[in-house]
């Protein structure tokens, strides 16, 4: 039993919307009765609102498309920044290497250090691409919410 709220319990010890009748001024609980018990007084507002399907409908429609395009974007985006930070960063670290490197002096003396170096380059630049595509197509969606669109 509610004690500090007694006009907000019904019988059966239930929170609901009740309050007085304006002609006899007896108990009502809104969410059940559609008249009051005691006079026979309609209750004004005494029906529950109805939903409107369509419009609902509607609209998570739209916001799962959306969803799923960006979805889609922001995989693509990472996928193909990680290839060209891949090929960018390979390439630029095989121009240091064959810039700063001493000639050799025997066939594949330096092949081992230019395979790690080219290998690290390549899963660094993918690395790198991945998360910059992704930070990419995060901060600029595909499809954005009507409310945010610019004219």
């Amino acid at each position: 039993m509610c004690r500090l709220f007694p006009a907000l319990v019904d019988s059966d010890s239930r929170i609901g919307e009740a309050m007085n009748c304006r002609t006899c001024n007896s108990l009502i609980n809104y969410n059940y009765v559609t008249e009051c018990p005691q006079c026979g007084c309609v209750v004004e507002g005494g029906d529950l609102p109805t939903l409107d399907s369509s419009k609902r409908s509607k609209n998570n429609g739209g916001v799962w498309l959306r969803f799923l395009g960006n979805l889609v974007y922001v995989l693509i985006t990472s996928a193909v920044a990680m290839i060209s930070g891949a090929v960018v960063l390979y390439f630029s670290a095989a121009l240091v290497y064959i810039t700063l490197s001493t000639p050799e002096k025997f066939p594949g003396e330096n092949c081992a250090r230019g395979m790690a170096i080219g290998m690290l380059s390549i899963l660094t630049g993918g690395f790198l691409g991945s998360v910059g595509g992704t930070a990419f197509g995060i901060k600029h969606p595909l499809f954005k919410e009507a409310s945010n669109r610019s004219i």
